[in-house]
Order: structure tokens, then C-alpha cells, then sequence
């Protein structure tokens, strides 16, 4: 079973690009996505459980430079096309 989570993030002005790339080459990233609204960024993880998720989270996704914050969202149902 995999596990999904939606973070969304707020980053420093000028650094969307960076983050964007650096977010992408993290292995259990799906997708990465600039958006309009109170957050900058929005990332889709997918990681074999909930531990997994919150370790890259902590360590992978906060300890990029430039990015100020971070709300993650556990997916609990999903239906895609």
C-alpha cells in the first residue's frame, strides 16, 4: 500500500524555480506544483507508510534553503482518472 501527502509551502521570493527543482529530484515526489493563493508551492509525496512520509518531510523537503514553511495534508481517500 502507498501512502500520499499534500504539502504546501511558502517560500522565499525569487526561489521558486530553485525549490521546484530541488523538490522534484527528492525520489518520493510525484509532482510539484506553483501555484496562486496563500502558499507558493504544492508538493505531492508518495511513501510506503506514514513514518516514511514524515521523514522526508523533516529531512529532505524543510532543510531546502528558501523555503519558510510547510502544512502537510495526509491523503485518507484519493480517486484520480
Amino acid at each position: 500500500m502507498v501512502m500520499e501527502a499534500v504539502v504546501f509551502l511558502n517560500v522565499d521570493i525569487g526561489s521558486e524555480d530553485r525549490v521546484m527543482e530541488q523538490l522534484a529530484a527528492i525520489p518520493e515526489v510525484k509532482a510539484v506544483y506553483f501555484v496562486y493563493g496563500p502558499y507558493d508551492l504544492v508538493v505531492k509525496i508518495e511513501a510506503p507508510d506514514i513514518e516514511k512520509i514524515r521523514a522526508v518531510v523533516r529531512e529532505k523537503v524543510r532543510k531546502i534553503d528558501g523555503i519558510r514553511s510547510t502544512t502537510t495534508l495526509i491523503v485518507a481517500k484519493s480517486h484520480a482518472k
